[in-house]
């Protein structure tokens, strides 16, 4: 696996790996019911249990398998919301929230399309895959303006314990080098 940034920067945001002293920042959001709504986390009911999870973040990091970020707006040291990447062999998968007081601003395509970019500078990756609720229009629109294309309805694929202990249906959304090339040439000439 080749190096992935501890930061990333885009025109707005900054995406750099968490630190247990932002759990409390993390909590704000993390445990917004709206915000958690989608998720196939459950919510944060403490700031221990967010301390919790950031420290778990570190191994995987480190053993190059899964990567996780807090989202800040440039400029800012205050988390907004959180990104993360896994990429094994020839795929990778991304996901990402916003708190509540940053939705539709454009942010949630600007964190997804510095991902599928970051996705695709590694050389071994050739297909990046997001995935959301069925019902979540919003997550589904940001993936189709990053170019990802809907290959499948996946029927009761994932419980969404903020919802609802049964499974529900989920979106598959995937991307390849060679479209994602493509795209960004044909952008490339206007």
């Amino acid at each position: 696996m080749s190096t992935v940034p501890e930061i990333v920067r885009t025109e707005r945001l900054r995406l750099r790996r968490p630190r247990v002293q932002d759990a409390a920042a993390v909590f704000e959001y993390a445990s917004d019911p709206e915000v958690a709504r989608y998720a196939d986390w459950p919510r944060a009911l403490t700031v221990a249990e967010i301390e919790d999870r950031i420290a778990s973040r570190g191994p995987a990091w480190d053993s190059a398998e899964e990567f996780f970020w807090l989202v800040t707006l440039s400029g800012d040291e205050r988390p907004i919301g959180g990104a993360s990447l896994c990429a094994k062999g020839h795929a990778a998968e991304f996901g990402y929230l916003l708190a509540r007081a940053h939705w539709r601003q454009g942010l949630g395509t600007e964190i997804a399309r510095a991902l599928v970019a970051l996705a695709f500078s590694l050389p071994e990756v050739r297909r990046v895959s997001a995935t959301c609720d069925a019902e979540n229009v919003a997550s589904a629109r940001v993936l189709e303006k990053c170019g990802l294309v809907r290959t499948a309805l996946l029927r009761s694929a994932t419980v969404r314990p903020n919802i609802s202990s049964e499974p529900r249906d989920t979106l598959r959304y995937v991307l390849t080098r060679d479209d994602w090339t493509s795209s960004r040439a044909h952008d490339a000439r206007g």
